[in-house]
């Protein structure tokens, strides 16, 4: 047993070392010599656990959200309605970019324009985020909350593409300061496009204009003589 976690904290110790030199020196320019010495191990040892550089690039991601992944889907079951859902949703990305700032770089930088780690198992177990967001879009729609003419794919586009674009910004131009504090007015502009509109009352209102026409009618047992 202490050996098998002696192996595990060596491979995890190589990923952490990876992340921060593929983010600050870009895939291309980062060397496996200097992730094995800034993981304190040799060269051949990073090739035991990873046989190229480009798979040590590709293993990152389903490190590093495999944990938030398990913690969001022990959540959502608990969450009552399609608007909690997406709420915790992008709340839960926001808060893994902010507090991974590395592999926000590594992600938004690098990867969404790598098309050889779309075809990875790894791009794939990291969707699974997406597919609930997918999912909660589509709940909304069948209960009711959602108008039926929503398109499930187009929305989640619309929050994933502005989460892209808030975190690029945050890594080129360091604005916005606080990428989770975004969470509601995401949610909230999405949700006023998309959310069911209470059915209109018609109204209508009917003026009366005392005219000519219109006598006073006096009530009856009221005494005339005296006024």
């Amino acid at each position: 047993m202490p050996k098998r976690i002696s192996r595990l904290a060596r491979k995890n110790k190589i990923i952490e070392s990876a992340l921060r030199i593929f983010a600050q020196k870009g895939f291309q320019e980062a060397t496996i010599s200097e992730i094995s010495k800034a993981s304190g191990v040799s060269d051949a040892t990073v090739y035991e656990y990873f046989k190229t550089k480009e798979e040590l690039l590709f293993t990152i991601p389903e490190e590093i959200t495999e944990g938030p992944l398990k913690d969001m889907e022990k959540i959502l079951p608990f969450l009552r309605g399609a608007e909690a859902k997406l709420r915790a949703i992008v709340h839960g990305y926001l808060t893994l970019y902010e507090h991974n700032p590395d592999y926000t770089a590594l992600v938004m930088l690098q990867l969404k324009t790598n098309r050889n780690f779309l075809k990875t198992a790894s791009y794939e177990k990291i969707r699974g985020i997406a597919r609930m967001l997918l999912e909660c879009i589509q709940e909304g729609i069948t209960e009711g909350i959602f108008r039926k003419d929503t398109d499930p794919y187009l929305a989640r586009s619309m929050i994933l593409g502005t989460i892209e674009h808030l975190c690029i910004r945050w890594q080129l131009l360091g604005t916005p300061s606080n990428l989770v504090d975004h969470t509601d007015p995401i949610i909230d502009m999405l949700l006023g496009g998309i959310r069911t509109q209470e059915p209109q009352k018609n109204i209508s209102i009917h003026l009366h204009l005392a005219d000519d026409s219109i006598k006073a009618v006096q009530p009856k047992n009221t005494p005339t003589g005296n006024r």
